[in-house]
């Protein structure tokens, strides 16, 4: 029999980029499967045509507490993805408005709720400030693309010479990201850990604070590696520049999973995050370098990948086909699978 799923989801300008590719990403694995889902539904949808069940992506949209509110009166089940708006770092920006919200609507929407997923145990373990432990499941988010290591290839692509090392940043250029720290980390390095070095900077933001950055860049250029502003990139050519990089960094203040981290160990790449992110275990992988949301720390940390990390394409190799076991899409969709069956036969 099966199963009608709605997709309740942020406006594209606040999906873009991560959030947006792991909604994708759930949608296609259920596509050939008996979940038909309806994207971007609406509350007058639920209302005329009431589905199975209800999935919300993100928080703080008036339409999804309005929805909820319609699925509580219809009987109709709902699963919430907070998708990491609730994250210690995001909760306490805009505290005038996110607080008087939740108490006044919020919080009904999301206690309300038969089931409650995050992404990581790091993000389920906040979120058991606002929510019942019975409510909570830890689902991560998937590999799906045929894509895997091609360093040289990308490499050739790109025309990074391969003498070069190349440090890539693809996220949005958004203060919480953390872009500002590793340019500071940069430019306090000392010369000769900035030789032959180059640092790529891939994605879209806000225009004033990326054009902050750009000045700040501009008047520590003789105390930089090249900089290179590559603006949005989107699709396959994203790829290829996770392929060639040798180190890709975000050093973000607050991530529930970090989908990008994902896609790099997907083509090999080790990665420097921070401990605010779920990946603490790429260290036990010897694939990553973690460190607080610091510059001093961030600097040790390109200081150790200049004097000790080594990295081959074997590595690469090994990274991508553990990542690959661990994250499937076949994996990962079934236990979405899962608690969509569960919800919409056992709810109230």
């Amino acid at each position: 029999m099966s199963l009608n799923v709605a997709f309740f989801e942020p406006p594209p300008q606040q999906a873009e980029g991560g959030l947006e590719r792991a909604i994708e990403m759930l949608d296609d694995y259920f596509e050939p499967r008996d979940v038909q889902v309806r994207r971007r539904a609406t509350a007058s949808e639920v209302w005329s045509r009431p589905p199975d069940l209800v999935h919300f992506h993100g928080l703080w949209q008036p339409d999804h507490a309005w929805a909820s509110w319609l699925c509580r009166r219809l009987d109709v089940p709902y699963v919430v993805s907070p998708h990491g708006m609730l994250e210690p770092w995001a909760w306490a920006q805009k505290k005038w408005k996110k607080h008087p919200y939740y108490a006044a609507v919020g919080r009904f929407h999301l206690q309300g709720a038969d089931g409650v997923l995050a992404t990581s145990k790091q993000e389920a373990s906040n979120l058991q400030a606002f929510v019942s432990e019975d409510q909570l499941r830890s689902i991560p988010l998937a590999i799906t693309d045929d894509v895997g290591p091609a360093y040289s290839e990308a490499r050739e692509a790109l025309e990074w010479p391969d003498d070069e090392r190349v440090l890539l940043y693809l996220s949005r250029v958004h203060p919480k990201k953390g872009l500002h720290m590793l340019l500071e980390a940069l430019v306090d390095l000392p010369s000769s850990a900035k030789e032959k070095k180059r640092l790529v900077i891939v994605g879209p933001g806000p225009d004033d604070y990326a054009e902050q950055l750009k000045s700040y860049a501009q008047q520590h250029r003789d105390r930089l590696p090249q900089v290179d502003w590559e603006g949005p990139v989107w699709g396959n050519e994203k790829w290829t520049y996770l392929q060639g990089a040798d180190l890709m960094c975000l050093p973000t203040h607050s991530e529930n999973f970090g989908l990008v981290v994902l896609e790099a160990l997907q083509v090999g790449t080790p990665v420097l995050t921070t401990d605010t992110t779920p990946w603490d275990f790429l260290q036990e992988w010897a694939a990553g370098l973690i460190v607080a949301p610091d510059v001093e720390e961030i600097g040790e940390a390109l200081r150790s990948f200049n004097e000790r990390f080594m990295w081959t394409d074997s590595k690469r190799h090994q990274l991508a086909r553990r990542a690959r076991k661990r994250f499937s899409m076949s994996k990962v969709g079934s236990k979405y699978a899962e608690v969509y069956g569960d919800v919409s036969k056992f709810s109230r």
